[in-house]
């Protein structure tokens, strides 16, 4: 399969401003199909703007997204409309309806004891989400995610509030799904251990620029093998891994 074929997302000299500072700076960055990518950094790195704008949740002040080598649409009132492909797994959007209302077309209770213990599930899908406990909340909205099988999948603050038992059972399921169907993963994290062992590809922000770019101990699949070439950042040099894309200077 050829490099081009593989893309599925671009960034171009990427800037996003809040109340007028520069909180993320990447000249260009890309991401290909079926691959497990990390996103590291501590709070005020620039993760959740990276992802945010990858989603299409929020948009650069300059630069530009690139889904299969198209810039993201935007509807009559200047907002983009993501590809309906991405996912943005992000409780908030859902605060105020019932868990029991988002899985409406699907058997909630079956897909939650997955995750939750038989006791809890009638009462969390009786309840709404805004009233769960943050861990309850993340478990619930990326289950909920998981069901839509979406061709990207963007996970902010991965495995933040869950226990250890909860986060194996989220990451089988993941690395199921990326498997399966070639779902690619973007996840979010301050803790590297955590997307260390599960990530093809890790990417490091600082102060919103990509301090580093380096692979994890997560084989790519048949989708993503021999993939990372591309991976661009403006100012790291090569790491000595395996992974051999260039990295662009970001400061």
């Amino acid at each position: 399969m050829s490099k081009k074929t593989t893309l599925i997302l671009e960034l171009q000299k990427i800037q996003r401003l809040v109340n007028s500072s520069l909180v993320l700076d990447i000249r260009h960055l890309k991401f290909h199909k079926g691959t497990i990518y990390g996103v590291v950094g501590s709070v005020g790195s620039g993760k959740t703007s990276l992802l945010s704008i990858l989603s299409g949740f929020s948009k650069p002040n300059k630069g530009s997204v690139l889904y299969d080598y198209k810039p993201y649409k935007k509807n009559l009132f200047g907002r983009i409309n993501a590809p309906q492909e991405m996912l943005f797994v992000n409780h908030h959007r859902f605060k105020n309806k019932n868990v029991s209302a988002l899985f409406e077309k699907s058997n909630g209770s079956q897909i939650l004891s997955n995750y939750f213990s038989n006791s809890s599930v009638d009462t969390i899908m009786n309840t709404k989400l805004r009233r769960l406990s943050n861990g309850e909340k993340s478990a619930v909205s990326l289950a909920l995610s998981i069901e839509f099988d979406p061709r990207v999948m963007v996970i902010d603050d991965y495995a933040m509030h869950y226990d250890n038992k909860m986060e194996n059972k989220f990451r089988k399921k993941l690395k199921n799904i990326n498997k399966d169907h070639g779902t690619t993963l973007i996840l979010s994290s301050a803790n590297e251990q955590t997307l260390r062992s599960f990530c093809s590809v890790l990417i490091y922000l600082d102060n919103g620029h990509i301090s580093k770019i380096r692979t994890g101990s997560q084989k790519t699949n048949s989708y993503s093998r021999n993939r990372s070439k591309g991976y661009q950042n403006n100012k790291t040099k090569r790491t000595r891994s395996r992974y051999k894309g260039k990295n662009d200077k970001s400061r």
